[in-house]
């Protein structure tokens, strides 16, 4: 995880500067007139006159630290501003998340039970539309149908869940329909491909030939058995929910850490865009992490292993 940290941080450092223009054009304006005394004053003030590598040092220090930097516009640290932030990704986050895994697992393994029929083309037809909208599409599409036309949904006004519940709910069921759809779709067909394996072996026939039940046959002794494959996956999925936080935030005008990461990329505040993403990277790695060691319980065999 250091190494791969290490390695995001190289990468995002550099990145973040192969965008045209710095923040000192933001400051000034693109069309601004400024004497080349100004410009290189600007570009003192903030580092940018130093070689790269003494500017990835510095700031790589500072992490080491504990410390992501500061905001070149608003002059708040880096972690505060995440920390005011991540309330908001990670609600959203865990909604998509449970939409997700409430939807695709038992679609998945009704698919599987009902393999070669009419249900089982209906759910597999759904699955690859969920994976073929993309989210900025789909998000739209649903602020049009439900917000405009319809009216069954809050205006985009976003709620603290603290201060109204039934209200915050009602302004993330959109973005977190928009964010766990293709999750959803990707749970769907693997619980269904790894449901038609297990309901193949040996031990579920002769749990059958005793003489059990079809539904404990299929949830007790098969469904179990079947999640190892679909934790890993869900456990992937979660990297690209964090990836598409960004979008849907961004859609739905919602004041999360997507949000802060666009706003400091269009206005080329390197520490909030360094920080933000090597944040998200660390979040990353620890889910998957938590999905590696959740396989034990899942599995006896780990554990006694």
């Amino acid at each position: 995880m250091a190494l791969t940290l290490l390695g995001a941080s190289v990468l995002v450092f550099a990145m973040v500067r192969l965008v045209p223009g710095t923040v000192v054009e933001q400051l000034l304006g693109q069309a601004a007139v400024a004497s080349p005394e100004v410009l290189a004053s600007f570009r003192h003030f903030f580092g940018l006159d130093q070689p790269l590598h003494v500017q990835y040092g510095a700031w790589l220090l500072g992490v080491l630290r504990g410390d992501l930097g500061t905001s070149w516009l608003s002059g708040r640290p880096v972690l505060a501003l995440f920390g005011e932030r991540l309330p908001v990704s990670a609600e959203l986050a865990f909604l998509a998340v449970a939409w997700s895994l409430v939807v695709g697992l038992p679609l998945g393994t009704a698919s599987a039970v009902w393999r070669g029929g009419l249900r089982d083309g209906a759910i597999r037809i759904l699955a690859t539309l969920g994976l073929s909208l993309p989210a900025f599409w789909q998000g739209t599409v649903l602020i049009l149908l439900f917000s405009v036309y319809l009216g069954w949904m809050p205006s985009l006004q976003w709620t603290p869940f603290m201060r109204d519940p039934v209200a915050n709910l009602a302004t993330m069921a959109l973005p977190a329909l928009t964010l766990g759809t293709a999750t959803a779709a990707v749970i769907t067909r693997m619980s269904r491909s790894s449901m038609l394996d297990v309901l193949g072996r040996e031990y579920v026939r002769t749990a059958r030939a005793k003489g059990l039940p079809e539904a404990r046959v299929t949830f007790h002794h098969a469904l179990r058995n079947a999640l190892i494959p679909v934790v890993t996956v869900a456990g992937v999925q979660l990297g690209y929910i964090v990836g598409g936080i960004v979008v849907v935030e961004d859609v739905f005008t919602l004041p999360g850490v997507g949000r802060l990461l666009l706003d400091a990329i269009f206005q080329r505040d390197y520490p909030v865009v360094q920080g933000v993403i090597l944040l998200l990277a660390t979040i990353f790695m620890a889910l998957n992490l938590i999905v590696d060691l959740c396989y034990a319980v899942l599995d006896p065999r780990l554990r006694r292993g």
